[in-house]
């Protein structure tokens, strides 16, 4: 059983909570999962009701939901919260631990921490959990850490990145530590290049205010796609349950990965729609990114990492794809791990045609995670279960979070005077939008 705990909620109204946080606090409690002691406390800039909040899916939720209106920016409010904590507290039967969730605009993160940490909501039954992007760049994440540290230990904060706890991701680390098959192949003497692919569907939607100030960039490739790079470098555990080691290996494949070293080559794009969408006529926020990368582990030196991301596409998918180096053309040499959706693992195979003549076909050898195993958690109940239990191996630690921003800073100082964005239409697959860059 999970134990006592407080969940304040910042940003209670916002799309993440709507979409993601709630159905899974639901999802957890029609598991059995929820502490007996459980309360969430929604944080909103204004004066809401829970039927503001919750849906026909999430109102059981309802018994255990407050709500507080706060100023973020007046430290008052931030006592009266730690008083409307430690009245909820009192009523549980054993001392609760306290999950703060920050769901908020990075820009606000700095302040919000440092007034938390000012009303003394930062004792050591306290947990900062907070969303990506962290920071904007290098500077500002080496600020946000520093000013997370002056008022909470590093492993009182989980910085979430939720792809890490998608089933396939977890399961990247297993795939390579238990099948000796991959395991004894995976490195540059085998593999010729790897691709890592998340392709969506929707746009911006209503996060306009949100895009113009991150971008794909900043908001996609140096939280999740890094990762998933860092999963498929890394050398596979011993023991591939063992999550802290799963970590500290992570933050190694990351500090081998050179930064960008090619800026001017980084390729970046917007959909057609974007600008009368997101209300910004002459935006440069790239909804679309193609960047390659290096390593400069021995087991993967001379091997392409190819990132590719963007908005408002033609399917949705993420994946990563490894392509085996070939002796022969027609030999298949394509591995595939679905992240999402139809979560699951695909190898080509080239096999003989039946018939009397002598003709090759090629087909896949698919494993469904579906087929086996039915429907799968969603990322964000593992995220607030592993947050509740304080297991730390699928949140991003500071070092990995600053490796991360020192891969992608090249760019970033590149695009201050040199930024070009090119135009897609909305729709395109991702394949035309690199033919098209090469066009």
């Amino acid at each position: 059983m999970l134990p006592p705990t407080v969940l304040v909620i910042f940003g209670i109204t916002g799309d993440l909570s709507r979409r993601y946080l709630l159905p899974a606090l639901t999802a957890i409690k029609q598991a059995g999962q929820l502490p007996e002691d459980f309360k969430v406390i929604g944080v909103s800039r204004r004066q809401v009701q829970p039927s503001d909040i919750l849906d026909e899916h999430t109102r059981v939720l309802a018994g255990h939901l407050g709500l507080v209106k706060v100023n973020a920016k007046d430290p008052a409010d931030y006592q009266m919260l730690g008083k409307e904590i430690e009245a909820l507290g009192s009523s549980f039967k054993t001392k609760p631990q306290i999950i703060l969730y920050l769901t908020i605009p990075p820009q606000a993160v700095a302040s919000v921490v440092k007034l938390l940490g000012a009303a003394g909501l930062n004792g050591p039954n306290v947990k900062l959990l907070l969303e990506k992007p962290f920071g904007t760049d290098l500077n500002s994440a080496s600020e946000l850490v520093a000013e997370a540290s002056k008022y909470y230990q590093e492993d009182q904060v989980y910085r979430i990145d939720h792809y890490l706890a998608k089933e396939v991701a977890q399961n990247i680390t297993v795939f390579l530590g238990t099948n000796t098959l991959f395991r004894n192949v995976w490195s540059g003497e085998f593999i010729e290049k790897i691709e890592i692919i998340a392709a969506e569907k929707i746009g911006i939607e209503d996060r306009g205010e949100l895009w113009e100030s991150t971008g794909t960039l900043r908001d996609f490739v140096q939280s999740h796609l890094l990762q998933l790079a860092a999963l498929t470098l890394m050398e596979p555990c011993r023991d591939v349950f063992d999550i802290e080691q799963v970590s500290k290996h992570r933050l190694k494949a990351l500090k081998l990965i050179e930064p960008v070293q090619e800026p001017d080559k980084v390729f970046a794009a917007q959909y057609q729609s974007y600008q009368s969408h997101a209300a910004r006529p002459h935006s440069k926020s790239e909804t679309f990114i193609s960047l390659t990368l290096n390593s400069n582990d021995e087991r993967w030196k001379g091997v392409p990492i190819h990132l590719i991301t963007g908005k408002k596409l033609n399917e949705k998918l993420t994946e990563i794809r490894i392509y085996f180096k070939k002796s022969q053309d027609l030999q298949s040499n394509l591995l595939v791990l679905r992240i999402q959706p139809k979560e699951g693992i695909e190898l080509d195979l080239c096999v003989k045609k039946p018939g009397y003549e002598r003709k090759l076909q090629q087909l896949s050898l698919s494993f469904s995670y579906g087929q086996h195993f039915g429907k799968l958690p969603d990322a964000y109940e593992q995220v607030l279960v592993d947050a509740m239990t304080g297991t730390q191996g699928l949140f991003a630690s500071s070092q990995e979070v600053l490796t991360s921003w020192k891969i992608l800073q090249p760019v970033l100082d590149y695009w201050k005077t040199n930024k070009h964005i090119a135009t897609y239409k909305d729709n395109a697959s991702v394949e035309e939008i690199l033919v098209s860059k090469v066009s």
